[in-house]
């Protein structure tokens, strides 16, 4: 039974195509961050999704600080 100090608030730290989405997803993954998408169902029935924006990856709260760095490398990398 959750009581409510079990509540924790969660964090947009990406929005952007369902493409870079998803891999931003996997980043977060690998580095054994939970996450989850919003807005992606959205994106899926569009015929470029690919092009198409608005899907955003949740984080929780306490991994906000190791996940913005992730974000960040990962769009560092995409500029080169």
């Amino acid at each position: 039974m959750r009581g409510a100090d079990d509540k924790q608030a969660s964090v947009e730290v990406f929005s952007g195509t369902l493409w870079e989405a998803e891999m931003i997803r996997s980043l977060l993954e690998a580095a054994h961050i939970s996450n989850f998408m919003k807005n992606c169902l959205l994106n899926v029935n569009l015929y470029e999704p690919i092009q198409s924006e608005g899907a955003k990856v949740i984080i929780l709260e306490k991994d906000e600080q190791e996940a913005r760095k992730i974000v960040a490398e990962y769009l560092n990398n995409q500029n080169k």
